[in-house]
């Protein structure tokens, strides 16, 4: 037995462009999930209308326990027996801003909840509605609050465009399993991408860090 690491490494650009696909899949995923968590998230703080709450409870309770591959399939898969065919891309891109979506709404839930409720009072005193009051005084504090969260998160969803590899979307997993399938070098290959997966997070957990540093420094701090 003897190991052949040339492989991966001769076909590193091939790699490498996976990588990028996974990049790119994994911001446009946080983006959409980030919106539509933070939407969710408002609604299961305010309970001001109930039947939002109870489905926007239903929603997050279903998704958080229930596999993501099956909610990608469902997707993929369910939608064409009612006359909707998603190409696999955008079947995956949905599926999984589903699914991050509803984690993300628990994590902004939670960062607006450790927000002092005299300072909603306080604005709404000096003349602010209640949208003004959410997006310049409770919203700033709060993503503050989550910052570190929500790299978390990001981390994560870099991890679950993995599961895309099932559509032959073709990130960096499913690269992967095709040069395997021309070469059976399965262990140098798939060594060879972890590392790289363990690479980019590293990359995005740093930057991530370091944004968070430059931009949100008193993350420590309780607000009274």
């Amino acid at each position: 037995m003897f190991f052949d690491w040339w492989t991966p490494i001769r076909n590193l650009p091939y790699l490498l462009t996976g990588a990028a696909y996974t990049l790119g899949l994994t911001l446009v995923v946080f983006a959409l999930s980030f919106a539509a968590g933070t939407g969710l998230g408002v609604v299961r703080y305010n309970h001001r209308n109930k039947l939002a709450y109870g489905l926007a409870t239903a929603y997050v309770e279903l998704i958080r326990n229930t596999p993501a591959l099956v909610q990608i399939f469902l997707i993929y898969f369910g939608l064409p027996q009612f006359g909707i065919s998603l190409p696999p891309l955008v079947a995956g891109i949905i599926a999984l801003t589903v699914n991050n979506s509803a984690y993300i709404s628990e994590i902004v839930r939670a960062g607006i909840q450790v927000i002092h409720k005299g300072q909603t009072e306080a604005s709404h005193s000096i003349g602010l509605t209640e949208a003004q009051t959410f997006l310049f005084v409770i919203f700033p504090q709060a993503l503050r609050n989550i910052f570190p969260s929500m790299t978390n998160q990001f981390i994560m969803i870099i991890f679950g465009t993995t599961l895309l590899s099932t559509l032959d979307v073709r990130e960096l997993t499913q690269r992967a399993s095709i040069l395997n399938s021309e070469t059976f070098r399965t262990m140098e290959i798939f060594v060879f991408v972890t590392l790289m997966y363990y690479g980019i997070s590293i990359a995005c957990a740093a930057a991530l860090r370091w944004i968070n540093r430059r931009y949100f420094p008193q993350i420590n701090s309780q607000e009274g």
